[in-house]
C-alpha cells in the first residue's frame, strides 16, 4: 500500500512538472515571424522622418517600436505603439507607421543611421517577441540622386553580386531539371 501510494505520488510530481514545462513552450504556429526582414521596408526621408512598413506572418496584438543610437546604444525615443495602419497582405500582415519630425519627437539626423527596436506578439503568443532593424540613410531622390547613387561602388558591387547569384541559381536550376526531367519547386516562377 505504501509502495504504490509513492508511486501515485511520484507520478503526480511528474505530471505537475510536466505541465509547468509544456506551459512554458508557445502554443503550436505561434511562432511569429518577420517576413520582409531583408527588403528595403524603411523610406527615409530627407528631413530625418521615414515610413515604415514590416510585414509579420500573423496579424499582431501590440506592435511596438523604439529607436537608440546606433553608435552608443542610448535610447533616443520611449516605445511607441503602432495603432492601426495593418493591411493584409499575401505574404502576411503588413504595418505601416511614420517616424514624423514632431516636437515631441527627438530629431533624427538624415545622413546617420539608426537602430529599430520593434516590440511584436500576436493574440497566440504570451510575450512579446523583440525585432531589430537598421534605419538606413536618407538617399536623395530625383536625377541628382540617382546620378549619385549610380557612382556608388557600393551600390555596383551589390547589383554585381545580385545577377552573379541569379546566374547561378539559373544555371543549377537548368541543370537539375535536365537531370531530373522536373523543374524543382525553388526554380519556378511562383507570383
Amino acid at each position: 500500500m505504501v509502495g504504490a501510494c509513492a508511486l501515485l505520488i511520484a507520478a503526480a510530481v511528474a505530471l505537475a512538472a510536466l505541465q509547468a514545462t509544456s506551459a512554458q513552450t508557445p502554443p503550436s504556429g505561434a511562432e511569429l515571424e518577420w517576413v520582409n526582414q531583408d527588403e528595403d521596408w524603411i523610406e527615409r526621408k530627407k528631413h530625418g522622418e521615414f515610413r515604415a512598413r514590416p510585414i509579420f506572418n500573423q496579424r499582431l496584438a501590440t506592435l511596438y517600436y523604439g529607436l537608440r543610437d546606433s553608435d552608443t546604444g542610448e535610447w533616443l525615443t520611449a516605445m511607441y505603439r503602432v495603432s492601426g495602419g495593418e493591411k493584409e497582405r499575401d505574404e502576411g500582415w503588413e504595418y505601416e507607421f511614420d517616424y514624423p519630425a514632431l516636437d515631441e519627437h527627438e530629431a533624427i539626423d538624415p545622413d546617420k543611421t539608426y537602430l529599430m527596436v520593434m516590440l511584436a506578439a500576436s493574440a497566440r503568443q504570451p510575450t512579446p517577441t523583440t525585432f531589430y532593424a537598421v534605419v538606413p540613410l536618407h538617399q536623395p531622390g530625383g536625377l541628382l540622386g540617382s546620378l549619385l547613387r549610380a557612382l556608388d561602388p557600393d551600390g555596383w558591387a551589390k547589383a554585381a553580386a545580385g545577377w552573379v547569384i541569379e546566374g547561378v541559381h539559373g544555371t543549377l536550376c537548368g541543370v537539375l531539371t535536365a537531370l531530373t526531367a522536373e523543374e524543382p519547386r525553388s526554380c519556378r516562377d511562383e507570383e
